[in-house]
């Protein structure tokens, strides 16, 4: 059989090379259905977005979203500092650890900034522990967890250092780093550091709905580097409050790294040191 003869196209070579195209095809859309199921708050704005973003603040927000995210994320870091204490909301988060992309995980969250404190209660895919409670200055700086099923009734509440092997093994980022203060501040740290390098693509993708709120679309790319945390990151910024409602990370291969959203957010609510004792949050007391 002659080269000639045996690189000769034929149907079984066009269908089998057609096959493949589309098998490669198919397993592309399932890999970004995924991530749309990731993200499924967030949506396409329903009605005018004329109307809703004709105020001048918001204009100048916009002017900023297109041309420079520093400034935007300082005012944004601004506005949170100066308006807001406390808030209630549901948390929702997937993230790829160890090279596999966890299950969605749902938790009901209340947040203080003075003290630090965030309590957890999982609704949905808890990791080691199904409640979590972490107060800056309380309990020799360890948080409490409650671990799930069986094991809560054998052993109770734990304590457990927030960035311990164990713990890290199930998430990207400690409890000490939760929250919009905290994540704005570390958005903002890379933007710093890519800009002062020269190195930064920003690019604002018009608006969303997050959540059933209103959002701006923010796109950052990134060259590859350790010091930098994904390759391209998708942020929503809702137009009322300021605040970061969801984040998108992607890797140098385009795969999703992470994905953090917020709902039902209820600012200032007047939550107190007594919403973040142990037995106000279906734990045991600490000795």
């Amino acid at each position: 059989m002659t080269i000639k003869r045996i690189l000769k196209p034929t149907n079984v070579r066009i269908r089998l090379a057609v096959g493949s195209v589309l098998a490669v095809l198919f397993c592309i859309q399932c890999t970004r259905s995924d991530v749309l199921r990731a993200s499924s708050l967030v949506k396409p704005v329903s009605g005018s977005v004329a109307e809703r973003v004709a105020s001048p603040r918001v204009r100048q927000l916009e002017a900023l979203a297109g041309k420079d995210h520093v400034a935007l994320l300082k005012r944004a870091l601004e506005h949170y500092r100066d308006n807001f204490r406390d808030y209630t909301c549901t948390f929702i988060k997937r993230e790829r650890i160890d090279g596999r992309l966890r299950p969605e995980q749902w938790v009901e969250v209340k947040f203080a900034e003075k003290p630090f404190s965030v309590a957890m209660r999982w609704v949905k895919n808890s990791p080691i522990g199904d409640r979590l409670l972490y107060v800056q200055g309380k309990h020799n700086g360890q948080m409490l967890v409650n671990p799930k099923g069986f094991l809560f009734k054998l052993v109770g509440t734990v304590q457990r250092d927030p960035t311990a092997p164990e713990v890290m093994a199930n998430t990207l980022r400690p409890v000490t780093m939760f929250g919009f203060r905290r994540s704005m501040e570390s958005l903002l740290k890379v933007y710093e550091l890519a800009t002062a390098r020269g190195e930064a693509t920003n690019r604002f993708r018009g608006y969303k709905e997050v959540g059933g709120r209103l959002a701006m679309v923010l796109e950052r790319k990134l060259p590859p580097r350790k010091d930098y945390p994904a390759k391209t990151t998708v942020w929503y910024l809702d137009v009322e409050h300021l605040v970061p409602l969801g984040l998108e990370g992607y890797g140098w291969n385009n795969e999703l790294l992470c994905s953090y959203l917020y709902k039902d957010i209820q600012f200032n609510v007047g939550l107190g040191e007594e919403d973040f004792t142990p037995e106000a949050n279906g734990m045991k007391a600490q000795k």
